[in-house]
This record gives structure tokens, C-alpha cells and sequence, in this order.
């Protein structure tokens, strides 16, 4: 799922940070993958231009998913993975992705840091080198590829780790994670393909106008359950982005059923419970 600034309206429907964050362009896509622009439902293509507030989901069997920076960063994307571009963060700069669960690995450019990454068991902070990361529910695995990672754990442990090239990082459940001078050699059989062998950038292949992505059935409750539910720091905007959504009467109804996994959305479903009673008339006896 997505948000791309080539599509009429997106500034206004994912607001000032969308229009004024650095532009990603997807110059890389083998496989199906799923974008949400705004409130709407788009097919990725090669060509669009993503801006901050992206949503993207990789299909099981997508092979790669990759998003160029024009500072020379990349952002590649495997198999089952669900990402958030630049997601909004109060009082800190924005990190360059939110990874809810998946496959990503992250490369610098030639003189800028990648943007770091952020995710419900540990924050990547940005650094020159490469690093590839394999996200779940309660597991992190880590592969320094090169240069070095430092990163600071979340979801229950706290600590700050440094690793190197060449070194690991794993992590299950609340407990903090281990470091390891290598990687697990079964783990690094499960990392995808195109995440071993080195794909030249190709950002220079899209030069010209972004193509209009193909636009799909509005997203359905489920489709975008795992971030209406997320962290708080992530759902703030999204009864705003989503709000036309609750018009179809089962979007509604789900919001409705799960409305202790969000509460921000109660103004949205049930607005007069917001609503200041109206004044009282003045009682006494005229003069």
C-alpha cells in the first residue's frame, strides 16, 4: 500500500508533511504489490513517485519491491512486507520507513545515510552502509551487510546496540536481542534473492513524467486492519486520511467492533458524543 504524489489531490488527503518530504520513486517492482494512496486503493508500477504517508504491501511471492532516493538511498522490500513511508513522529525527525512486518533492506547513498527505519521492536537509526532486516510479530533478525547499524530496541527491552559489518543482530519477543559476530547460516538461506546479489540503481530510467497508477476497490477494513491497530504514534492521522472509508456501511460497522483497538476514531463513528450540550434557558420571573 502506498501514497504517490502524482495523483491529483494527494497533498491535501495526506497533508503538508506528504507534500513537502523527500519523493521516492519505485524503480524496481517484480511481483504484485499493493498501494494505498490517500483513502484509495492503486496497483504499484514502476514510475510512481511515493511520498511520505505511503502505505505498500508486498504480495507472498513478490520477489522485490524497490524505492530510490534522489540522494542515491534504496529501499528494497521482499516478499510479505508491509510498509509506511517518512511516518509522522512528534518531537524527532521522521525515519525514511516504518516496517510493521517483512523483508527490507536498507543501502545508503554515495554521501547520505539511509533513513533509518522504524518498527515495534527496534528503531535503525540512519547510517552509511547496508543493512537487510526480517521482521514479525515477536521476531527481529539482522544482517550488517556493510558499514555499521546502530540501533535501539523497543516493545519492552532498551537497549542500544552498535553492529558491524559482517556481525547480526536477533531478537525474540519482549527480551532484548543478542549480537553475533555472523549470521545464523540457515537464516541467510531464507533471505530473498534479490537481496543477495547487487542491483545497479536505476533512477536515471525515470526521468519523465510518472505514469497514473490503476486504481482498485477502496480498501476494506482488513485490508488495513494491522495499521488501524498499530502503535499510537502511527494511527494519530489515519481516522482523518481514512475518514470517507466509514460512508460504506461495513467499513463502518468493523471500525465500530474494533473501536477499542482505536479509539481515536469515536469523534468520526459517533460525533455528538463530542457535541457541547446546547445552553439551558434562563428560568426567574421577568421584571
Amino acid at each position: 500500500m502506498a501514497a504517490c504524489a502524482t495523483v491529483p489531490g494527494l497533498a491535501s488527503a495526506q497533508g503538508a508533511q506528504g507534500a513537502q518530504a523527500a519523493q521516492l520513486t519505485l524503480t524496481l517492482l517484480e511481483g504484485p504489490a499493493a498501494l494505498v494512496i490517500g483513502a484509495q486503493a492503486f496497483d504499484a508500477q514502476e514510475g510512481l513517485r511515493l511520498a511520505a504517508g505511503a502505505l505498500i504491501e508486498t504480495g507472498a511471492n513478490t520477489g522485490l519491491l524497490r524505492l530510490e532516493g534522489a540522494d542515491g538511498s534504496l529501499i528494497d522490500l521482499g516478499p510479505g512486507s508491509r510498509a509506511l513511508l517518512q511516518p509522522p513522529r512528534r518531537g524527532a525527525a521522521s525515519p525514511g520507513l516504518y516496517l510493521l512486518s517483512g523483508w527490507v533492506k536498507l543501502q545508503s547513498g554515495p554521501k547520505q545515510p539511509h533513513g533509518g527505519l522504524l518498527s515495534p521492536l527496534l528503531e535503525l537509526e540512519p547510517t552509511p552502509g547496508s543493512v537487510v532486516l526480517q521482521l514479525s510479530a515477536s521476531q527481529v533478525a539482522l544482517f550488517c551487510e556493510g558499514g555499521s547499524v546502530k540501533l535501539i530496541e523497543r516493545g519492552g527491552a532498551k537497549a542500544r546496540q552498535l553492529v558491524a559489518a559482517g556481525a547480526s543482530y536477533q531478537r525474540q519477543g519482549s527480551k532484548g536481542g543478542e549480537l553475533l559476530p555472523r549470521p545464523d547460516p540457515a537464516w541467510l538461506r531464507t533471505v530473498p534473492r534479490a537481496f543477495r546479489d547487487p542491483i545497479p540503481p536505476r533512477l536515471a530510467r525515470f526521468s519523465g513524467p510518472a505514469p497514473t497508477p490503476a486504481a482498485q476497490p477502496a480498501p476494506r477494513y482488513e485490508n488495513l486492519a494491522a495499521w488501524l491497530q498499530a502503535e499510537p504514534g502511527l494511527r494519530r492521522e489515519f481516522p482523518r486520511r481514512f475518514a470517507p472509508l466509514v460512508r460504506d456501511p461495513a467499513f463502518r460497522a468493523e471500525v465500530a467492533k474494533n473501536l477499542g483497538a482505536h479509539p481515536e476514531w469515536e469523534p468520526v463513528l459517533f460525533p455528538e458524543r463530542f457535541q457541547k450540550p446546547a445552553s439551558a434557558p434562563a428560568s426567574g420571573v421577568r421584571p
